[in-house]
């Protein structure tokens, strides 16, 4: 049977898949507690590999906004490097 070669176990999908949240949770915590309202922003391409992200800009930029809206008091913001066409992410903390 050709298409067993092509599945998984869903318990296993599900496993891994919380594995790999919570290692990306992990990590942005570990980048914003360093960077959170200081004058550094960093690079888009990087979190895209580091956070596990989609490769295309936007659909990152979305599930980055998604794991942003799981931490409370947190915000980010996108500003461009207009020498090079870069994308870069700042975080800050949720004003009350």
């Amino acid at each position: 049977m050709e298409w067993k070669k092509h599945s998984k176990k869903i318990s296993k999908l599900k496993e891994s898949n919380t594995q790999i949240d919570m290692k990306v949770r992990g990590r942005l915590e570990e980048i914003t507690g360093e960077i959170t309202d200081k004058d550094e922003a960093v690079s888009l391409e990087f979190l895209k590999e580091y956070l596990h992200l989609a490769k295309d800009d936007n659909e990152a930029i979305e599930e980055l906004k998604f794991h942003v809206g799981l931490m409370d008091g947190l915000n980010y913001g996108v500003i461009a490097d207009d020498t090079d066409q870069s994308i870069y992410v700042h975080f800050t903390k949720k004003e009350d």
